[in-house]
């Protein structure tokens, strides 16, 4: 059960990665949408305006989408925003008016610093990413530097890898039961694993680059781009397989999912 549970969690964590590279790479369509914002990072206000094709006047509906690394929020008019876990996700609202209003006022984006604010419309969501009937209106504003200390603090002394502990050797489990060695080095900005013995894989080397932290904690490095290259590493203590890769060749390929236990 442990093993299963452990795949699914890398699986989707890969899955996630595949369908934002897909979704913003699909062509757009010039729709009408704009946002005008004021403010400050932590009471920011977002208007953003769109006007429909006139086909949707009653039928269609309304999405106001976040993209925050690897996490995609939905905002709904009478819930607020809700993390997207898969399926239809839920709409802002219907269509109702030739042009449409979205007001989100006073809003502290210093957590979500950096993302990427999505505006559409369709009578559902794959109607909208098919058509390209979305657009980017708005990139959320970096949090302020935090302002100096009026006393110095302490030097911390100099760790060069804090994340030495997790290099060496591991055993790789697939989907499928196969077992393969890899060897890996991870550090704080980096992961570099030596692949050559996965046979079901064409990369020889992941070498990929720090992104983020996933929703489970575990810290993930990927490439962002495809082939998609992702290495998910539990930093929790005693964790029975604290390196996980995920490979997918392009957005319409089934991702290749290893879970790793140390050799």
């Amino acid at each position: 059960m442990r093993l299963t549970c452990t795949l699914k969690k890398i699986a989707a964590a890969t899955a996630l990665v595949v369908a934002s590279l897909g979704a913003a790479s699909s062509a757009w369509a010039d729709i009408t949408a704009s946002a005008t914002t004021s403010g400050s990072a932590s009471a920011y206000t977002l208007v953003a305006r769109i006007t429909p094709d006139a086909q949707y006047l009653g039928r269609g509906k309304l999405y106001f989408v976040m993209l925050h690394g690897s996490q995609i929020y939905v905002l709904s008019e009478t819930r607020g925003f809700i993390p997207y876990t898969g399926g239809e996700p839920e709409a802002y609202r219907g269509i109702t008016q030739a042009t449409e209003t979205i007001t989100v006022p006073g809003w502290n984006t210093t957590a979500q610093a950096g993302a990427a604010i999505f505006v559409g419309f369709g009578t559902d969501v794959m109607d909208m990413i098919n058509n390209g009937r979305f657009k980017q209106v708005a990139t959320l504003p970096q949090a302020p530097a935090p302002t100096p200390t009026p006393t110095p603090t302490p030097t911390p002394p100099v760790v060069t890898n804090p994340y030495a502990a997790y290099s060496g050797n591991y055993l790789c489990i697939s989907e499928t039961g196969s077992s393969y060695t890899v060897s890996a080095t991870i550090t704080a900005t980096q992961a570099v694993v030596d692949t050559s013995r996965i046979l079901t894989i064409p990369d020889y080397t992941f070498n990929v680059p720090y992104s983020n932290i996933g929703t489970t904690g575990d810290r993930i490095y990927t490439n962002n781009a495809f082939p998609l290259r992702l290495v998910s590493v539990d930093t929790t203590a005693g964790a029975r397989y604290p390196l996980a890769l995920g490979y997918a060749s392009n957005g319409s390929s089934t991702p290749r999912v290893f879970i790793c236990s140390r050799r």
